[in-house]
């Protein structure tokens, strides 16, 4: 791990101007850098780090990332202009994003290079560094996030961000090993660079910034939690207008066209509720001041949830312990201020109020009283009735009911058993019977 060191007042301001443009011209990226690359509650967001020499191991050019987290070289860091740091951060991210520091060092333990044609070619770690700097400044510059220095690489002859960054190092490696014939790196042709441009930033080992092995944090990476942090981003920035199509296309492609009911609860609290230690709704005040909207930290990762189960009878005991099993570890990420269940058919039976979301295997084991007719409204009615304004509600049934006339002002998921099902409002996943 580079050494971190405490930035100057002059570079916490620039800092501060970076992040305030940052959410400004690219809240997508914004959004997956407060909630997926600053799990360790980093005052700054970012890590600073001391500037050494090139040869030594731990220098870091201008930024850096290990797939997890921001590191940047406050020196070199801040002779780029705003937008230009804005394109850095936007770049670090990307990386993070596409999982491409775990890419590297599988590659790198494995020794080479394999396609799906059979083929295969030695791995050398400046050619794949290459190859993904090529993919991610030209999605960034399609995308139009911050500015591009003509100083770093990109060149659409050699690979673009609808590129796959291995068949941009099968194209790199070609090129300068005389189509793939010569014996080692720098026995064919030369470099494919352009005069004048190079690399940035320093694509570093995962479990860099967290002491952990490599091995251990790359295969620790969740791709479901960085597809419905994505999901996330892409809400943020249409909401904002601030969307570009090709962005769209680029973030869209990250994610999977068909994602299981569990995955589609996690996607839709990304969307609606936020996670990790900062609350979206409670705008930061050293930023607010500028009319700009940036997370203020939460001691909470999101505030009341309210989970309505239908008691009617047609929720099977196996149904619902299946459903408020995997409702229960949703929520132990999310660590809501308050958890509330309410059982319902008719009317709500019964109120728990619980601390933790672990409590819900205790509680489901008593059951929910019921098993007249259903009506949804009363849940709807309690929620007022208690003066509750939750984050979200989560409401398992089978759709048949009687709905509130109006959807609230809150976010609703519906739980639903039932084939087919249609809902008047509110969001929908299915959830296998």
């Amino acid at each position: 791990m580079p050494t971190v060191i405490e930035p100057t007042p002059d570079d916490l301001k620039k800092w501060g101007d970076t992040r305030t443009a940052f959410v400004w011209h690219a809240p997508a990226f914004t959004h997956l850098l407060y909630t997926m690359m600053n799990k360790n509650q980093n005052e700054h967001i970012a890590y600073f780090v001391a500037d050494v020499p090139k040869e030594d191991p731990q220098h870091v050019p201008v930024a850096a990332t290990d797939g997890a987290h921001l590191l940047v070289n406050p020196v070199t860091y801040f002779k780029y202009n705003l937008m230009e740091r804005v394109f850095i951060n936007a770049h670090e991210v990307y990386h993070c994003m596409a999982g491409h520091c775990e890419l590297m060092h599988r590659l790198s333990v494995a020794g080479k290079v394999s396609y799906p044609d059979g083929k295969s070619l030695p791995f050398y770690a400046d050619t794949l560094n290459r190859a993904m700097d090529y993919v991610v400044n030209d999605a960034l510059i399609e995308s139009k996030i911050g500015t591009y220095n003509t100083d770093w690489l990109w060149d659409k002859t050699i690979g673009t961000y609808e590129d796959d960054v291995l068949t941009v190092y099968r194209r790199i490696y070609q090129a300068e090993n005389g189509g793939g014939k010569g014996g080692g790196q720098g026995s064919g042709k030369g470099s494919t660079k352009k005069p004048g441009q190079n690399g940035f930033d320093q694509h570093m080992a995962p479990g860099t910034t967290t002491g952990q092995q490599p091995q251990q944090a790359a295969s620790g990476r969740s791709d479901v939690e960085w597809a419905t942090a994505i999901a996330g981003a892409l809400a943020v920035a249409r909401a904002q207008g601030k969307l570009p199509g090709a962005l769209e296309r680029i973030l869209g492609a990250e994610l999977e066209p068909e994602v299981s009911w569990t995955d589609k609860v996690y996607g839709f609290f990304a969307r609606r509720v936020g996670s990790g230690g900062y609350d979206w709704r409670k705008p930061d005040r050293r930023f607010i001041v500028r009319n700009i909207v940036t997370p203020a930290r939460s001691g909470y990762g999101c505030g009341d949830i309210v989970v309505g189960v239908d008691t009617s009878g047609s929720i099977s005991p196996d149904i619902l312990n299946r459903f408020l099993t995997e409702i229960g570890g949703i929520l132990e990420d999310l660590r809501p201020r308050r958890l509330i269940i309410m059982w319902c058919d008719a009317k709500v039976h019964r109120v728990d109020e619980l601390n933790d979301a672990t409590d819900l295997y205790d509680v489901r084991k008593k059951g929910g009283p019921g098993g007249g007719g259903t009506d949804f409204r009363p849940v709807f009615d309690k929620i007022a009735e208690i003066n509750v304004e939750p984050d979200a509600l989560v409401y398992l049934t089978d759709s048949y009911g009687t709905f509130p006339d109006k959807a609230p002002s809150y976010p609703v998921l519906w739980g639903n058993i039932a084939k087919g099902a249609k809902y008047p409002w509110g969001d929908v996943v299915d959830v296998p019977v």
